[in-house]
């Protein structure tokens, strides 16, 4: 049990308060009767404290925790196309950029993507340029987002390059994101879990000890770490690693019980 600083910022302004109202002269002359404030103050302090302690005496404080591996139920791959143009060729990079997508869009849909699983950003461009300053080219990029829940189908074409050479397609980024849609119900099993296991663990603390357990007095629980099966990341904010189809999940639970 930690010392509440509000206890002792409020001793602090009252004493302050005392001595203003008081006087630096009339403080010397009304000692005694600083002196009992103080000490009612103090004591009442010290009541407050020796009550927590008494408190905390008569509870128990047990961590449950609760792991499981699962796997994603999505997919997002996104991926930017890019074309490098002249100073003169901005327009015409543009329309053959917008070819490109037109393209990659098509043959998503030729292998079963909905178009409704296919977001296309609008396209950004960037000027080139010399040490010297002087202008050179222009770099466009368009950022393309698909959804499914066909994993396998997904992993296919994001990873067959045949496609982007035939095409000529310059691909900047390709990152796939394994994703899972049931997550706020995993986690509500999970925090189930833990807290049994939280109990489990009193339950044995308490009778190795011969002490009656009373019933749960608070429970407060922790973040979720989210990584690769065998993972030793962790995050004092959280953990969500979507770099894997399969998931590991745990969280902690603090409990205190009544004895």
């Amino acid at each position: 049990m930690s010392f509440n600083p509000l206890w002792l910022a409020l001793v602090v302004i009252i004493a302050l308060a005392v001595w203003e109202a008081l006087g630096k002269e009339r403080f010397s002359q009304r000692k005694w009767l600083a002196l009992g404030i103080f000490f009612v103050l103090g004591m009442a302090v010290f009541g407050w404290y020796f009550m927590q302690t008494r408190q905390d005496a008569g509870k128990l404080s047990v961590t449950g925790y609760a792991s499981k591996t699962f796997d994603s139920d999505m997919v997002k791959w996104s991926l930017s196309l890019q074309k490098t143009t002249s100073v003169y060729g901005l327009m015409e990079g543009m329309n053959s950029l917008n070819s490109d997508v037109n393209s990659f869009k098509a043959m998503l849909m030729e292998k079963g993507i909905a178009a409704k699983d296919i977001s296309i950003q609008p396209p950004t461009s960037r000027a080139e340029h010399t040490f010297g300053g002087e202008l050179t080219s222009y770099t466009i990029t368009q950022m393309i987002y698909v959804m499914s829940t066909d994993l396998d189908k997904m992993e296919e074409i994001a990873l067959d390059t045949k496609f982007f050479a035939e095409h000529g397609l310059l691909v900047e980024m390709s990152n796939l994101q394994y994703l899972y849609s049931k997550l706020p119900e995993l986690k509500k099993e999970m925090i189930g879990m833990a807290t049994a296991d939280a109990i489990e663990r009193a339950k044995e603390i308490a009778g190795a000890s011969k002490t009656r357990l009373g019933k749960l007095d608070s429970a407060r629980t922790g973040v979720f770490q989210i990584t690769e099966p065998y993972s030793t990341d962790v995050s004092d904010y959280g953990f969500y690693d979507t770099s894997t189809r399969q998931k590991s999940i745990s969280v902690t639970v603090s409990t205190s019980f009544k004895l």
